[in-house]
């Protein structure tokens, strides 16, 4: 067993080993030594991991590796092995495997499943194929997504009570958008990990592709897309903050009719906007207290940082040179009294002035080291409506309301009627900008959701049936909206 194995814990090597043989296998005769260390630290992980949890289930789950229900946080230097295996999964169809406890399980058991494995990837099907071959197996493909953590449900009364947990079937498009999400996640964070590397010369092929699919989506739903922007991932808030702002800037950018290849453009501007923060150290990143006036000026370096990063991308420099402006305007301010500091008078760009707006939104409605708790949608856009006009665009404002609605999807809402409901959409006719919601249902130990109501709804004297009482952030609840609403 090599030293770097003996500091990685048993999950780790568990995910790092699973990548390399099917590689290894390939290549070498199973008498190979490289191999057979492989073999043996995979057995020896499963092992562990059983006797520690009993049925181990390593699953992908937006974006992320999980051991069960715990997420897997890997240390820098295996970012880009987690990368890969998630994408190890996704080109294959399927989202993970279940380890049934063997105790004779043996080299040839293992050698045996790595095949099985291998010989998967050319089949028209290769999840199928993968499930019919792994039928009897203590081995098994998981193919669905439908991940569930279950939590409590608090017995406080129902004005501060948190319904915690969500049971719900995705729908086929909802699942495509969140594999297009978490697929976003991976090849960001890959990306992240490159530049960190050596040369710092990184190909963008993929990233590319996977904003160019997430225009799709949203051309086909953009409810779907909407839904996805309130992922929130605390532990990588770079990353999931990225994704967003990307999501958000390509569905304003759809409003205002922009075309197709201009919408994924602006998304990929969006997904770069904070590639720059790479070259801040990480503890500044996540300081939870204020920043000294020393570091605040490193913190807003970060907008040339990320021009710098892009120009190093290996990409056609003229494609390059589109993808600019967003990561160096975003926090200029439309006055221009913002970061980094110029002698320019020129306006901020069309793609810049949506970026400001949509990494604004996303920033004050996320939890940070510094401010655990997020503000809810409905004061975060109050916020931004006290800035538009002198630091962001009020018309492009205006819209980006109108897109997200005054309650934005996800959001959770305490009604008179004692019900808790998410937000599902807001119509574009909505009186008082009344939205669409789910009631959220109790049953045993999950919340499961119930009746799709219209909060616009009226009585036969034209009274509201509904009214709104206060309005939270999914994250005060322990929910994440897209397990709800896809």
């Amino acid at each position: 067993m090599s030293s770097a194995a003996l500091t990685l814990g048993p999950a780790d090597i568990l995910a790092q080993s699973l990548l390399r043989l099917p590689q290894l296998v390939r290549i070498h005769q199973p008498n190979n030594k490289i191999f057979v260390e492989n073999l043996a630290l995979f057995q020896s992980a499963l092992k562990t991991l059983w006797a520690q949890e009993g049925q181990v289930d390593l699953r992908v789950h937006r974006g992320r590796l999980y051991i069960n229900k715990a997420r897997l946080n890997f240390a820098p230097s295996l970012q880009v092995t987690a990368a890969k295996l998630m994408e190890f999964f996704e080109t294959r169809n399927f989202f993970g495997f279940s380890f049934t406890p063997k105790d004779d399980l043996s080299s040839d058991d293992t050698l045996s499943f790595i095949r099985v494995v291998n010989s998967c990837q050319p089949q028209a099907e290769p999840a199928k194929y993968l499930s019919e071959a792994l039928k009897e197996s203590w081995a098994k493909p998981i193919l669905d997504d439908n991940f569930k953590i279950t939590y409590l449900f608090t017995d406080e009364p129902a004005t501060s009570g948190r319904p915690l947990v969500w049971n719900s079937t995705p729908t086929s498009e909802g699942s495509k958008a969140k594999r297009h999400y978490s697929r976003a996640m991976a090849e960001l964070t890959k990306l992240n990990s490159s530049l960190t590397g050596a040369t710092g010369l990184v190909n963008f092929a993929k990233s590319r592709r996977v904003v160019q699919d997430m225009a799709e989506s949203l051309f086909r739903n953009e409810n779907i897309l909407l839904s996805l922007s309130t992922i929130r991932e605390y532990d990588d808030y770079t990353c999931s903050h990225c994704v967003n702002v990307a999501i958000l800037s390509m569905c304003l950018g759809r409003r205002l009719g922009l075309g197709k290849m201009d919408v994924a453009t602006l998304g990929l501007g969006g997904l770069f906007h904070d590639l720059g923060k790479v070259d801040i150290p990480i503890d500044l990143i996540r300081k939870p207290g204020k920043f000294t006036d020393l570091e605040y000026e490193e913190v807003k370096k970060h907008p040339l940082n990320s021009v710098c990063r892009i120009l190093s991308l290996n990409a056609d420099h003229g494609f390059k040179a589109k993808l600019l402006l967003p990561p160096y305007e975003h926090h200029l301010n439309l006055n221009l009294s913002g970061y980094p500091e110029s002698s320019r008078r020129v306006p901020l760009s069309l793609f810049g002035r949506i970026v400001a707006i949509t990494d604004l939104y996303d920033a004050l409605t996320s939890s940070r080291s510094y401010r655990p708790v997020p503000i809810s949608p409905e004061k975060a856009l109050e916020i931004m409506i006290k800035k538009s006009g002198v630091e962001i665009d009020s018309l492009l404002l205006k819209v980006f309301i109108n897109m997200v609605g005054v309650y934005p999807v996800g959001t959770i809402l305490l009604l008179d009627t004692r019900q808790v409901v998410m937000v599902k959409s807001t119509p574009t006719t909505a009186e008082g900008g009344r939205p669409q919601a789910y009631v959220l249902e109790k049953e045993d130990s999950d919340i499961r959701k119930g009746e799709l109501v219209d909060l616009a709804e009226k009585d036969h004297n034209g009274q509201f049936l509904r009214n709104i009482l206060y309005c939270f952030h999914p994250t005060e609840f322990g929910l994440m909206p897209t397990d709800v609403l896809l």
